[in-house]
């Protein structure tokens, strides 16, 4: 199929490299930033590198994908799941490769200003239906990119995409398949059938003591009864608490605030002169002398328009976002940190060009006065003394011992809220607390270490009696172990019967007679076809899936064993067949097809095995 497939797609491939290289010509430019970048591979795949911005976009594509099936409450930090999320990481990254190595054996090279182009329209780089600098400058330092990584990392998702409707387009070349699934789809046939289960089987089987006794010493686990304990919950609520904040400790509190207040960031639009584009040294100074002589007394934005040179930034006004004075080279911040909001700076030569800047607003200058803050500040300093008091309450009882009748004391001298629980066990319903192990692995007579439920809500467990794990009595179980035996004896039956070599025919008395059975119901279902719900599943299967005609057969099922025989067979009517349903199936086929075509050439191309990780970037991510 594989061979097929890659004769069947070079004239596809010839004509749609052609559409991709005339829509080159709407490339619309992104803007490259003068920013040292490390190296932050994460992988390399065979030949593949993968960028930590790829790998963390597959990762949240999987944890997406997670919530959506599981519920969007999954802690996908739980230690059972993290190896989970990373396997499937790393096989949508394998698969994904795989798809983009099939394309690459065709020699197709996407060319980076039609993915520039892609990556302008994209929303994670749109505000207001606009391409905005500032989002674009702020995903590439969150991501430790440069824009070149950047393109490349979206390069191998359009791979990706031509690659499947490539392979899309050879599924009309399975039209006769498709053809005669529908006739097995559409063939009537007439059927008998008994289905034959444990509650079938005539048996005079009586355990043994023995028997008996030994089912039970092999299943104590089935027979256990939970450990059950008594116990107080004590709750420390702030609410509760009467916690008082003095004048001293808000003035305090403020003057922090207003020493840890950050630097405010200024936006900065500029005008870009570069050198390249002019004939001579001549006219480059010309030209900035130019803009010099008209630089206060034009707007700012129309020498943009009129002068810049900086196509990337020319229709948004010169915009280069915002700086907090760590984000430009460090010639710029210079000048930047002397500027207010509407001074522009002189001219500043940067790497054989001519910049000249502008401040055009400031954002974090606000600063909030004692009276608008108070509230917040008061809540801050509650919440520290409420965690002080949690402290304490957690020193006072570690190491002690308590009395029952001075659980009760203890909790009101620390307003705690206390409720009793008796004879719980770790798994009932109506026992609600965060950390069941705080109350079923304490000491008896011993408060446990404080329960985190909230900000402003902690628990402590008081155990005063333990009812041990016990086992429940081989008399009192006798009659369930009973049944269980006689049930396993009936199945042994079921394996006998099926492997028996005896003649039968395919009739209820018949079947009584031959087999330790009763109560056989024989069914004759006449001229259904596989769509009839009258049959459950793992019935069609079997009785659509026998060519002969006539003959009596046994098949072993998940419930027994079936007896069954295909009466006739009468052919098909596509006709019949809705349009709705056979665009179902062409879907499903052409799924199916796909499917079995990438699981050949993920096997061709072993990418499995050629996964290696970047181990200092995992450590660090894991």
């Amino acid at each position: 199929m594989i061979s097929f497939l890659r004769g069947k797609l070079q004239g596809i491939v010839a004509f749609s490299f052609l559409v991709i290289v005339a829509l080159t010509f709407a490339f619309l430019g992104l803007p490259t930033f003068t920013q040292t970048f490390s190296v932050n591979n994460y992988a390399k795949l065979g030949d593949y590198e993968i960028s930590q911005s790829e790998y963390f976009r597959a990762k949240g594509q999987v944890e997406q994908n997670l919530r959506d099936q599981f519920g969007q409450d999954l802690d996908l930090s739980d230690p059972s799941l993290v190896d989970a999320v990373q396997n499937l990481t790393n096989n949508s990254l394998i698969e994904k490769y795989t798809i983009i190595n099939f394309l690459d054996e065709f020699g197709i090279a996407v060319p980076d200003t039609y993915v520039e182009t892609e990556l302008s329209k994209s929303e994670t780089f749109r505000a207001d239906g606009e391409f905005s600098q500032e989002l674009f400058k702020n995903y590439l330092v969150n991501f430790n990119l440069s824009k070149e990584d950047l393109v490349n990392d979206f390069k191998s998702d359009l791979k990706v995409n031509l690659a499947v409707s490539f392979l899309s387009a050879t599924a009309n070349s399975f039209d006769k398949s498709v053809e005669q699934y529908l006739d097995l789809l559409t063939e009537r046939r007439t059927v008998q059938f008994a289905e034959i289960t444990t509650e079938n089987v005539v048996t005079d089987f009586v355990p043994t003591d023995e028997e008996i006794e030994s089912f039970y010493n092999s299943n104590l686990n089935n027979y256990a009864i939970p450990e059950k304990r008594s116990f107080f919950i004590a709750k420390a609520n702030l609410n509760d608490m009467d916690l008082m904040v003095s004048d001293e400790e808000l003035s305090g509190a403020y003057n922090l605030y207003l020493e840890n207040l950050p630097q405010p960031e200024k936006r900065i639009s500029h005008i870009m002169l570069i050198a390249d584009n002019y004939d001579s040294e001549e006219e480059f100074s010309s030209r900035k002398a130019e803009v010099e002589g008209v630089l206060t007394n034009t707007n700012f934005e129309q020498l943009v328009v009129s002068y810049s040179d900086d196509l990337g930034t020319k229709d948004l006004n010169g915009d280069l976002g915002f700086t907090n004075g760590d984000i430009f080279p460090t010639e710029f911040e210079r000048v930047i940190a002397g500027l207010d909001v509407g001074d522009v700076s002189e001219a500043i030569p940067f790497e054989g060009n001519i910049h000249f800047l502008k401040v055009t607003e400031l954002d974090g200058a606000d600063i909030e006065s004692f009276e608008e803050k108070r509230s917040e500040l008061e809540g801050e300093l509650k919440q520290i003394a409420f965690e002080a008091k949690i402290l304490e309450i957690s020193n006072a009882i570690g190491g002690q011992a308590y009395n029952f009748e001075e659980v009760a004391d203890f909790a009101e001298s620390f307003s705690l809220a206390l409720e009793s629980f008796e004879n719980q066990n770790i798994s009932q319903t109506n026992f609600n607390f965060a950390d069941p192990g705080a109350v079923f692995n304490s000491q008896i007579g011993s408060w446990s270490q404080a329960v985190e439920l909230s900000n402003d809500e902690y628990a402590f467990a008081y155990v005063y009696d333990v009812i041990a794990q016990s086992t429940e009595e081989l008399a009192s179980v006798e009659s369930s172990i009973v049944d269980s035996l006689i049930d396993i004896n009936k199945g042994s039956y079921l394996d006998d019967l099926f492997a028996s070599e005896e003649e039968f025919v395919l009739e209820a008395d018949a079947l009584e007679e031959v087999f330790s059975l009763n109560n056989v119901t024989v069914d004759e279902l006449k001229n259904i076809n596989r769509s009839t719900s009258l049959l459950k599943s793992d019935l069609i299967n079997i009785l659509f899936n026998e060519y002969e005609t006539g003959v009596t057969l046994k098949k072993l099922t998940n419930d027994g064993v079936l007896f069954y025989k295909v009466v006739n067979r009468t052919k098909g009517d596509i006709s019949k067949v809705s349009d709705e349903d056979k665009l179902f199936i062409n879907e499903e086929t052409q799924r199916n097809l796909l499917q079995t075509a990438f699981n050949k050439l993920r096997k061709e191309y072993d990418l499995d095995n050629k996964l290696n990780l970047n181990n200092q970037f995992t450590a660090l991510n894991s």
